[in-house]
């Protein structure tokens, strides 16, 4: 398993060559022109941040009162059924009742990055 801190470096390797094409002034692209070209980085960026979830340590806080909160498993269970995608929103593992700082993402259960020791998720939509 990778450590944290090779992920963050690789992160900011990915970022640092997207944030160059997206600041490329030589040709005008289209905004989907722009996101083939730079589809690599924009895919990496998506896997390393879904593996360095999977790693991170956490910190717990209250649950706001405006969280939908729900068992983890009922979180796999809607987005298995279609109720929630990325675009909906995003939510943040719990455990004990606290919500931790790490980000759940229904694209998360597809790549079967799921962190079980958690016992529920607190659900934001956009």
């Amino acid at each position: 398993m990778r450590t944290l801190e090779k992920i963050d470096a690789d992160i900011e390797k990915y970022r640092k060559e997207y944030d160059r094409k997206f600041n490329d002034r030589t040709e005008k692209r289209e905004w989907g022109d722009f996101m083939k070209w730079a589809e690599p980085e924009i895919k990496a960026l998506s896997e390393l941040s879904r593996e360095r979830r999977m790693i991170m340590p956490y910190k717990l806080s209250d649950i706001p009162d405006y969280a939908d909160v729900m068992t983890l498993k009922d979180f796999i269970d809607c987005v298995n059924s279609g109720v929630f995608i990325d675009y909906d929103g995003s939510g943040n593992y719990c455990i004990n009742g606290k919500e931790t700082d790490i980000q759940i993402l229904p694209s998360d259960v597809e790549h079967n990055a799921i962190r079980h020791e958690f016992d529920s998720v607190a659900w934001y939509n956009k």
